[in-house]
């Protein structure tokens, strides 16, 4: 009902009222002048008045009542069109939350084909590959022993051969040695690639069982203090965890958690040496940080003071084979591995970071999956 209508409403009353009192005054003065008095021209005036007050009165009450009726309509209608208002915004909802569903799904079904598209182009260059390279090192690495025993039968012909020719057969020998190091290294970096390349055919869901985070971050922070305790040691590197004081149980993948979180520390121990390497004041910290999220979720954060990552290829970084790293050091597959997996557990990975002062990324993952019942069930 409009502020309107009902201040015309509430004026009727008020003059309704008034009528009423006016009215009732009257009949009492009408009769005091006739018990009491004579002036009946005066009484019969108040009498008329009191007519044309009731007149008033009975127009004003019609005037309330239509007023009252249709105040009466509109606040009904009001409510019906707050119902209406209610279900279209319920129904909204739904079809907002449908729409999230849907684009949650297609995102997941390119995700699949893509995996597909790599997995039928890489299946059959995998053997391919990886045989013939597999011969050329080990003949690269037979080679270089059969160069050393040709190096020892020259130089124990030392005297029968003139110095120049001696100096010459040695200088070939270690270029030819210096050669078969390249194939060798590169030869391996191919290994590592093809290698890298069968592990994305990998089924990266496996078994889900409710495992204890805390503990399973503690044993991969032990892993790589250990791991790589000559690097930690050397560049005063500071490794910190911190994880809720209750146990935080969840259901995940234990190995492809385990992997996921070692190659996030391995990153984070790289951008750090890289940075002390160019600046000498400097404190290495990694962080690892585990905390119970919201709407029964938990968050995993690796954050580091390293190199960071440069602002145009933030959005490259969880592509297959893309590293910013020489083909020696990766193969640009770990952190796409670790979107997988994070995918496979219906969670989300979110990377934040700023050139040479930053990196973190921001795993969360629901605390209970859907399919645990059938990784039960091999059992």
């Amino acid at each position: 009902m409009s502020d309107y209508n009902i201040k015309d409403i509430e004026q009727l009353k008020f003059r309704i009222r008034v009528v009423d009192k006016v009215v009732l005054a009257g009949w009492a003065l009408f009769i005091f002048l006739q018990l009491f008095c004579k002036a009946s021209n005066f009484s019969w005036s108040i009498l008329f008045i009191i007519v044309i007050l009731y007149i008033f009165k009975a127009l004003w009450q019609k005037k309330l009542g239509i007023k009252e009726s249709l105040a009466k309509m509109v606040e009904e209608r009001t409510i019906e069109l707050r119902v209406q208002r209610d279900q279209v915004m319920k129904e909204s909802k739904k079809l907002s939350e449908t729409l999230r569903a849907l684009a949650k799904a297609q995102d997941e079904l390119v995700r699949r084909e893509k995996l597909v598209t790599i997995g039928q182009l890489t299946q059959g260059l995998v053997d391919r590959i990886l045989n013939p390279v597999n011969y050329i090192n080990n003949f690269a690495e037979l080679s270089v022993g059969l160069l050393k025993d040709l190096k020892r039968n020259i130089i124990s012909q030392q005297q029968s051969m003139n110095k120049e020719t001696f100096d010459d057969s040695l200088e070939i020998l270690e270029m030819i040695d210096g050669n078969l190091i390249k194939i060798d290294e590169h030869g391996c970096n191919t290994v590592r690639i093809v290698k890298a390349m069968e592990e994305l055919l990998k089924d990266h869901h496996g078994d889900i069982v409710s495992t204890n985070m805390c503990d399973l971050c503690k044993v991969n922070v032990d892993v790589i203090r250990k791991s790589y305790q000559k690097q930690i040691e050397e560049y005063h590197i500071q490794i910190d965890l911190s994880c809720p004081a209750e146990p935080l149980m969840a259901d995940i993948n234990i190995e492809q958690m385990n992997k996921t979180l070692t190659n996030l520390l391995k990153n984070s121990l790289y951008a750090v040496e890289k940075k002390k390497q160019k600046t000498e004041d400097f404190e290495p910290l990694i962080s690892v940080i585990l905390n119970k999220g919201f709407h029964d979720t938990f968050t995993l954060s690796i954050h580091d003071n390293g190199i960071g990552i440069d602002e145009n290829i933030k959005e490259k970084i969880f592509e297959p084979f893309f590293t910013t790293k020489t083909t020696a050091e990766a193969a640009g597959v770990g952190l796409y591995l670790c979107r997988e997996v994070v995918l496979n557990h219906h969670g989300s990975i979110v990377v934040n970071s700023k050139k040479n002062i930053y990196s973190e990324f921001v795993i969360t993952i629901p605390l209970h999956q859907g399919n645990k019942d059938n990784s039960k069930s091999n059992e």
